[in-house]
């Protein structure tokens, strides 16, 4: 049997597959706030649906302290637009206070989602294991979320929206802690 070879084929341009439904968003800002006031704001996920558009619906079923200083939580958030409704599931690992991680558990909407939320005192290195950084007034944070849409129509529709949506969302945070410390 004869092997065919076929030549390669080299493109001059790529065009983006526009119907990946993979989406990322990733921002860092430094906020005037201390490392222990937004990771308090944000691991709060029962008053989630006060404060971030679409979501309305926050509730924690479990909450699990872990050896390490780490608690894990199970958590249900509904999220709605106009005719548009879904719940789902999320394990959210809570460090504190240098982190909060949400990973959609079960839903029929994305086939997989993270949220991670990472907080770092605004001082030099060498001060950054001092108990004392967590309260110093202000605070970088880096914020990424990225999920894969299960439906095409939902992924072809969040390439309009996406980036203003995670925005808002970031921004309803900050909102969230200028309303809680009356800064």
């Amino acid at each position: 049997m004869a092997t065919i070879l076929r030549p390669q084929r080299r493109h001059f341009f790529t065009i983006p597959n526009i119907l990946s439904s993979r989406k990322q968003y990733s921002e860092r800002k430094l906020l005037s706030f201390s490392q222990n006031q937004l990771y308090a704001v944000v691991s709060n996920v029962d008053d989630y649906y006060q404060f971030i558009p679409f979501c309305n619906h926050s509730r924690v079923y479990t909450n699990t302290p872990m050896s390490n200083g780490t608690n894990v939580m199970e958590a249900e958030l509904g999220v709605g637009f106009k005719l548009f409704q879904e719940k789902y599931m999320s394990k959210v690992t809570c460090q504190k206070p240098s982190l909060v991680q949400a990973v959609a558990a079960d839903a029929k909407l994305f086939n997989d989602m993270t949220t991670t939320w990472k907080f770092t005192p605004n001082v030099p290195r060498s001060k950054l294991s001092m108990p004392s950084a967590a309260d110093h007034p202000t605070c970088w944070v880096d914020f990424d979320i990225s999920f894969d849409f299960a439906s095409p129509l939902h992924a072809q529709a969040s390439t309009v929206f996406f980036d203003q949506v995670s925005k808002m969302m970031l921004k309803a945070f900050v909102d969230r802690c200028h309303t809680v410390y009356k800064k």
